[in-house]
């Protein structure tokens, strides 16, 4: 049983009526961080509801530390920590006490749940926000809280789906960081996302998702010699935007630049990691309100990648 894969699928299947979620999955992970990667609609967070057991496989089997899933049984749940994709919908609640509700389910005392909740939310730097309620809480710090909910039970698998969606540098870095911490500790960290660079900051293990189904799987180095030639497109909004624009010109960190109509401020760039360092170390991530990474990197990876297997 210690010899089992964290997570083993065996034709992994998932229909919605006629709509195919997942078809034919065969995959096994280890310990370590593993980048989920696929574009919307891709099959990653069908994959993510059948690991936590919250929908039943159409067809086939999903193992966890050598158990099988299966909805409605606790066992190896306890063992995991899910940060979905769906936005908090306990919107009046203050940070602490939303933590502090989810921690109870699991029987703690109200002290205990209180404590679970502050040792959350200091992880993901949020202990400050603990008396804000979410509902004055921006897209970025509403993520965090859910990556808190994750960590409350000091999971050994922990599911991040889509968890940098409309983060500032500052709180992707700490994410980020967070994540390589719990990889190195031995745990396993799936980390899903739509945008290739958000995943090779902390791991080179990369399963890539398309139509639900399985089409690649392997090392970052195999498949980033494909796309390196292509730009990313970053979109940032917020203060001082003309004054960034002239800065990381002047430093040559972009390969163009504009200003959409609503005011936001559009970078290209070959370099998307060395770029967000930079914004963090000029001091303007806190000006940056919100942050959107278009990665046609990850658009070409798939584009080729089909037809290869067509």
């Amino acid at each position: 049983m210690s010899d089992a894969p964290v997570i083993r699928c065996r034709g992994l299947s998932r229909w919605y009526g006629e709509v195919q979620g997942l078809s034919g999955l065969d995959l096994e992970v280890d310990a370590g961080v593993v980048g989920l990667l696929g574009p919307n609609g891709s099959g990653k967070s069908t994959f993510m509801r059948l690991l936590t057991g919250l929908i039943r496989p159409s067809r086939g089997s999903v193992e966890l530390f050598g158990q099988r899933v299966e909805p409605g049984k606790q066992g190896v749940f306890a063992r995991i920590g899910h940060a979905p994709g769906d936005d908090i919908h306990l919107e009046t609640e203050r940070a602490v006490d939303f933590l502090a509700l989810i921690a109870s389910l699991g029987g703690d005392s109200r002290t205990e749940s209180e404590r679970r909740a502050d040792e959350a939310l200091d992880q993901v730097g949020m202990l400050e926000a603990r008396e804000k309620r979410l509902d004055g809480m921006s897209k970025g710090m509403r993520q965090r809280v859910k990556v808190a909910q994750a960590l409350l039970f000091d999971p050994q698998l922990l599911l991040l789906d889509e968890p940098l969606n409309g983060m500032d540098p500052v709180s992707r870095r700490q994410t980020l960081d967070l994540v390589r911490r719990y990889g190195a500790e031995g745990r396993t960290v799936v980390l899903a996302s739509h945008v290739l660079h958000e995943v090779e900051a902390v791991t080179d293990h990369l399963v890539l998702l398309h139509h639900g189904r399985l089409l690649a799987e392997g090392r970052l180095d195999e498949i980033r010699e494909l796309v390196d030639r292509k730009p990313r497109r970053l979109i940032l909004e917020g203060e001082a935007l003309p004054q960034l624009a002239a800065q990381v010109l002047a430093e040559s960190l972009v390969t163009g630049l504009s200003f959409e109509a609503d005011g936001r401020l559009a970078l290209e760039t070959r370099d998307l990691n060395r770029l967000l360092d930079r914004l963090v170390e000029l001091g303007t991530a806190g000006s940056i309100h919100h942050m959107d990474v278009e990665d046609q990197n990850l658009e070409s990876v798939f584009d080729l990648l089909v037809g290869e297997t067509a």
